[in-house]
């Protein structure tokens, strides 16, 4: 079933009303194959859906005034279909991520953190700390019904990585999906 241009307003409507913009905030609809939804930057925080494209990511984000290029600390969203071996589901994509990362830096380590709630439900958090570039990070994860999206922070020191971790929280809680019917083209 396709989605008509109808029904698409209305829901970017409503997704605007469910997620509370503020004025001033970036907020967008993000999609692709098996997914749509909501999300808004914190305050300060650029939301960009063209700098991380190349790298294979949906958006990125950065500090007003910096660049996804050259800020010391991103956040960036992304999404896993459950459609490839090995991410089909939540606890295969978190095992997978772990792996990965150990691979390049053994010493790693992964650790759950609280949840982080949102209008419809919560994202699982997990820590990264101890990459080979001394990096911090945190991977919220939330499990839909065809995709995984992840929401990504990496600071290059712990004090950054603290100091952001409250807009990475708001990031979060602020996601709201819409729907994996999402027809693309004609």
């Amino acid at each position: 079933m396709k989605v008509r241009v109808i029904e698409s307003v209305f829901v970017v409507l409503c997704a605007i009303a469910a997620f509370g913009q503020r004025s001033g905030d970036d907020a967008g609809i993000l999609y692709g194959t098996d997914y749509s939804f909501a999300v808004t930057a914190p305050h300060g925080w650029v939301l960009d859906d063209k700098s991380g494209k190349s790298q294979g990511v949906c958006a990125v984000l950065y500090e007003t005034g910096k660049s996804w290029q050259k800020a010391d600390t991103v956040m960036y969203v992304n999404t896993a279909s459950k459609t490839i071996e090995g991410q089909k589901t939540l606890e295969e994509l978190m095992a997978y991520d772990a792996a990965e990362f150990k691979k390049r830096a053994p010493a790693l380590s992964v650790t759950p953190a609280p949840d982080i709630k949102t209008k419809q439900g919560r994202a699982v958090v997990r820590r990264f700390e101890g990459d080979e570039y001394g990096n911090y990070e945190a991977v919220a994860y939330f499990d839909e019904k065809l995709t995984i999206v992840m929401f990504v922070l990496t600071a290059r020191t712990k004090k950054d990585f603290d100091a952001a971790y409250p807009a990475f929280e708001k990031l979060v809680g602020s996601y709201y999906f819409l729907t994996s019917n999402v027809t693309i083209g004609k």
